[in-house]
């Protein structure tokens, strides 16, 4: 008994053999895709790598260089504001001290208001402060007017335009185009030029894993594999 389950059993290993030479040999094609697909992607993700070192390059330079533009441009125009504004200081000087004082009357006559509605609050009771808006109202109306047959905005009255433009008004670029292109700049080196790395890095990382598919029992197709 011993001789022939010796036979069995050695049948059974050849027939067990005979199957794993078999299910290779059925495996073989996709292994063989699977090498051609590894190369192909380990190629293409280097040639990916170096496209996006190109890219990255040219993205990066161009953002520092528009930022780098802005910058001077601010700096050119705020010293050309600041030097217009200091040479023409003492032929504006009258028209700002009238612009405090306006505006200091205008704090002390709104207080004023402000006190009498608190105090005919606190002794009678009676909110007033509807009177406020009604004379809102009816300014904005006669603005309304004003702008429609005379073309003058009550809100716009002011120093003329020689005066505004000597003494108030001055072209430069501002902050917020600044900050703009700063935030532009932070974008690109921290999310697009990692993107672009990240897309090359994913194909290498895919024709890796198709190459440790051809030692795999289980041999999965090429288009499968991630």
């Amino acid at each position: 008994m011993g001789f022939i389950q010796d036979v069995i059993n050695g049948v059974k290993y050849m027939i067990e053999t005979f199957k794993r030479i078999i299910c290779f040999l059925a495996s073989v094609p996709k292994r063989i895709k699977n090498i051609n697909a590894g190369f192909e992607n380990i190629f293409n993700g280097i040639n990916a790598e170096f496209d996006a070192i190109g890219k990255s390059f040219v993205m990066g330079t161009d953002s520092i260089a528009l930022l780098g533009k802005y910058i001077g441009e601010y700096i050119t125009t705020q010293s050309k504001c600041g030097f217009k504004f200091a040479s023409n200081f003492f032929s504006c000087v009258f028209y700002y001290i009238v612009d405090i004082i306006i505006y200091c009357v205008k704090a002390i006559v709104y207080g004023i208001v402000q006190l009498v509605y608190w105090i005919i609050l606190a002794l009678f009771n009676i909110d007033i402060s509807y009177g406020e808006e009604q004379i809102k109202t009816a300014v904005n109306k006669l603005d309304s007017i004003t702008s429609t047959y005379l073309g003058l905005s009550i809100h716009d009255i002011g120093w003329p335009k020689s005066v505004r433009d000597k003494c108030y008004l001055c072209k430069r670029l501002k902050t917020s185009a600044i900050k703009k292109t700063a935030s532009d700049v932070n974008t690109t080196f921290n999310e697009k030029i990692p993107n672009l790395f990240g897309r090359s890095r994913g194909i290498m990382r895919r024709g890796r894993h198709q190459f440790e598919e051809i030692f795999k029992l289980h041999v999965r197709d090429p288009s499968n594999v991630y």
